[in-house]
């Protein structure tokens, strides 16, 4: 990520859907509140007419963020319904009618999750990820970057009922993934982001074979793009929820030399909800940190002044131009009005440390 003064800034993913686009979310409802159906039924009801709508909560969304002086912006997963079955709505053998009951994210999550029930393939010969991307950036001169599910996340969200165990699923998503980011990089995508926060609640698989296999997502993409990892620790169910189980931050400890030396260029922590033992971010010798500091499901609003106070001492512990501001994970939680506080707020403090 380039810039001129400052630290560099991002948003992770998701941005609150306008009340006008009713694609349905798993963020207007809770987690045992949606479920993949209520989107098939959107799909059935869709009219055309909807198209221009879906273009015009895009170009507001990303708008907004150009405005706010975010110096990397994301198109707000807007079109999706979550940031995980999408791309699984564009495999064979990913059901979306033969659904299984899980609980899942280590017990903080539970409902009716869709199924594989034969060999993953993709349901076109083209890739789609980067004509999503190019309808984005078409939209806006500010650099937009493309986010989507690792295999972890997608295998920790769903039920498998084809393969013999889920390191054989991953292998597969792997090269499903990997199709995907290099058409991406040959459309001109230059910000690429996996999100992985199902590493954090596995840390076992993580660095068994998940990291591994995170990595090799990215074979053949080139030394030009931006690869991002995003590690958040969990939602909650609702803004201000105070007693939700979240995964254990300390567990970035853990995993951090083997995410350093994985060749990615930069990984997306959160340290806002719960701050970190700073001694981490030595951890990260090579590999630059998006750093978490505004919460995504808090309304209390950050002020610039807490903000820098916490990047300065992140600072004794990692140079400058490897530490880029973010949100702790998505937006899609916040009122609109908190949210431009937040990001505001950010965003100034980024800029008045040079």
């Amino acid at each position: 990520m380039a810039g001129t003064q400052g630290i560099l800034t991002t948003v992770i993913g998701s941005y609150p859907k306008p009340d006008y686009l009713k694609i349905p979310d798993w963020f207007r409802s809770s987690h045992t509140g949606y479920s993949s159906d209520q989107y098939d039924e959107y799909v059935r009801r869709k009219v055309r007419a909807e198209e221009s709508v879906v273009e015009k909560a895009l170009a507001e969304c990303m708008e907004e963020q150009t405005a706010l002086g975010i110096d990397v912006i994301t198109d707000g997963e807007i079109r999706r319904e979550n940031y995980i079955y999408p791309f699984c709505r564009h495999l064979k053998n990913f059901s979306f009618e033969e659904l299984t009951f899980k609980t899942y994210r280590n017990g903080a999550c539970s409902g009716q999750v869709p199924t594989v029930i034969g060999p993953l393939e993709p349901t076109s010969a083209d890739p789609w990820c980067a004509t999503e991307w190019q309808e984005s950036q078409a939209m806006t001169k500010t650099p937009v970057k493309y986010t989507m599910p690792g295999p972890m996340t997608i295998i920790g969200s769903t039920a498998n009922k084809f393969y013999q165990h889920d390191k054989e699923l991953s292998e597969v998503l792997v090269k499903l993934v990997n199709r995907e980011l290099l058409a991406l990089a040959a459309a001109g995508c230059k910000y690429i982001q996996i999100d992985e926060p199902v590493m954090v609640r596995n840390p076992e698989i993580a660095m068994d074979y998940g990291i591994d296999h995170l990595a090799r997502c990215f074979e053949g993409v080139g030394p030009e793009i931006e690869k991002i990892v995003h590690l958040c620790c969990g939602y909650p169910n609702c803004l201000d929820q105070t007693d939700y189980l979240k995964a254990d931050p300390s567990v970035y400890m853990d995993l951090a030399e083997k995410l350093d030396n994985a060749q990615f260029d930069a990984v997306s922590i959160e340290d806002a909800h719960c701050h970190n033992n700073l001694a981490l971010l030595e951890k990260f010798k090579k590999t630059k940190v998006i750093f978490g500091v505004v919460a995504i499901a808090k309304s209390q609003v950050e002020t610039v002044e807490e903000i820098k106070s916490r990047v300065m001492e992140a600072l004794k512990h990692i140079p400058k131009e490897r530490i880029i501001l973010a949100p702790d994970c998505g937006l899609a939680f916040l009122p609109r009005n908190i949210l431009r506080q937040k990001l505001s707020n950010m965003v100034t403090a980024a800029k008045s440390i040079v």
